[in-house]
């Protein structure tokens, strides 16, 4: 039997934890094999990649899961 099938990761996140940066968010950033990538809000939800690989986004600064949609980064 072939095929591809995705590994989705079960997520952690149980009650919403505020961020205690001022401002708030200030960046965000998920792990992937040991590296780390950089995220934006998005507004419309996660990205698909996003969903795919089942990255979770923490705040860069006090380390809060980030609660709302995000997407990878542009590279520079």
């Amino acid at each position: 039997m072939g095929g591809m099938f995705l590994r989705w990761r079960s997520s952690r996140r149980g009650a919403v934890v505020a961020c205690a940066c001022a401002p708030e968010w200030p960046g965000l950033r998920a792990e992937l094999d040991g590296h780390e990538v950089r995220g934006v809000p998005s507004p419309g939800g996660s990205s698909p990649l996003v969903w795919q690989l089942g990255l979770e986004a923490t705040c860069t600064g006090c380390g809060a899961d980030y609660p709302h949609g995000w997407a990878v980064a542009a590279r520079d």
